[in-house]
């Protein structure tokens, strides 16, 4: 896969011939790759690449800090799904304050053309573009229609159980640690990455040496103690992870936490994911240490059952 990271500065002119979708693609979900994978398949049909062009960061976070989401996927881990996908390009539109000013004709005929000469567009039915998202499904299919660009909205896709497959739904199910709901709607299970911090090393002290994350810039899982597998210098190792206040020594910040199963070392200031399996239980406030090591050998017990299963 072809990766171009800012695609107003580095896309080729004249583009490539191509079929087309663009869009934020959080969490890049079942929904978005059904989508993807339309574009995907209808590129190999007609001899074209397959471009994906997305934002970053999320236009929230630059519109409307207070109304920003919380992210479910970096950019790095939106490149490694969608290379494992098969697209051929991934085109990175930087948004700012200029972008966002950029009029819905502006964007067409400035942004999208000619760094890229479209042969049909795909694109979600909800999906709107330019200043104040005055870009509709209808201007877009005009402005396709005069260039003799094919275009096909896909409408929103749902689960055999009739969930939503949507970023938002995604989202609310991890606040409330429902990790394995959230990973059949996204296909995968949630991962979470972050760089290994120096934290307070209590976790020593009751044998149970444990990888802290600096502040991550995705959604956090809610409170409580989960199977996971995490990946560390490229190799996946079984571990298990407590989010929250330690409340049993009076915590006030949120931690991210992980024990990882059979392993020994430091690694400070190195990069850490964690995909979310399973929880555990929930935030619990122990009398004492003691007590607290004892329930955390259980959920050792228990997360190793799982994740050899």
């Amino acid at each position: 896969m072809r990766l171009i990271s800012d695609w107003l500065k580095d896309a080729p002119v004249p583009g490539p011939d191509a079929v087309l979708t663009i869009g934020v693609f959080d969490g890049l979900h079942r929904g978005h790759q059904y989508l993807i994978n339309e574009v995907i398949q209808r590129a190999r049909d007609l001899e074209v690449n397959s471009l994906l062009l997305t934002f970053e960061p999320h236009p929230l976070s630059v519109l409307s800090h207070k109304y920003a989401p919380d992210i479910l996927t970096t950019f790095g881990q939106k490149k490694e799904v969608l290379e494992g996908m098969g697209l051929d390009i991934l085109g990175c539109l930087r948004f700012n304050e200029a972008l966002a000013k950029t009029s819905a004709e502006d964007f067409l005929n400035s942004v999208v053309s000619p760094s890229v000469q479209p042969t049909e567009i795909l694109i979600g039915s909800d999906f709107h573009f330019g200043r104040n998202a005055e870009g509709s499904l209808s201007l877009l299919s005009s402005w396709a229609k005069k260039r003799g660009i094919g275009l096909t909205a896909v409408d929103i896709q749902y689960s055999s159980g009739g969930e939503i497959f949507a970023s938002s739904h995604v989202r609310g199910l991890l606040k409330m640690g429902h990790v394995e709901s959230a990973a059949k709607l996204l296909g995968r299970p949630y991962r979470l990455t972050g760089e290994v911090i120096t934290g307070q090393k209590r976790g020593r002290t009751l044998g149970f040496p444990t990888a802290n994350l600096g502040k991550v810039g995705q959604l956090i899982p809610g409170p409580g103690v989960y199977a996971v597998k995490a990946i560390l210098r490229g190799v996946e190792r079984s571990a298990m992870t407590s989010i929250g206040n330690n409340p049993t020594f009076k915590g006030q910040y949120l931690t991210v936490e992980t024990y990882i199963f059979d392993f020994e070392g430091e690694f400070y200031g190195e990069e850490l994911s964690l995909d979310f399996m399973r929880r555990i239980r929930g935030m619990i406030r122990f009398d004492s240490a003691a007590a607290l090591t004892l329930q955390l050998k259980a959920d050792e017990k228990q997360a190793r059952a799982f994740l050899t299963d």
